[in-house]
């Protein structure tokens, strides 16, 4: 999903608590691209900007190329790696992770439903 939302090969995010974040300039549009998630994008040229999961204690993950200083960011894991394209290498230190591989999160992203149709 992340690669149709950025349209990308990947989606270069930076994760934290919704309440240590603040847009700076303007006011995103947000997309409701599944039934669990919003999508945040700049309405005057479309960059896409961030992604929060629709429950109280989600983190809220923005687009690190996005971000005014994308420098100060630490890449500290790799999320979502079985959608990773093979010719795709870089970052090979750190860690990773496949999507839904805790109980929990299966639980959670079984009732998913995508709202970004392959027409």
């Amino acid at each position: 999903m992340c690669q149709r939302a950025t349209g990308g090969i990947f989606a270069s995010l930076a994760g934290g608590k919704p309440e240590n974040f603040a847009w700076t300039r303007g006011t995103p549009t947000f997309f409701a691209s599944s039934s669990l998630a919003k999508r945040a994008f700049c309405p005057k040229c479309g960059t896409p900007l961030s992604f929060k999961y629709d429950t109280p204690e989600a983190r809220m993950y923005t687009t690190i190329g996005s971000l005014d200083e994308p420098e100060r960011v630490e890449l500290v894991k790799q999320y979502g790696i079985e959608s990773r394209l093979s010719w795709v290498k870089f970052c090979e230190d750190v860690s990773a992770e496949r999507t839904a591989e805790s109980a929990q999160a299966q639980e959670f992203l079984a009732g998913m439903r995508s709202h970004q149709k392959r027409d």
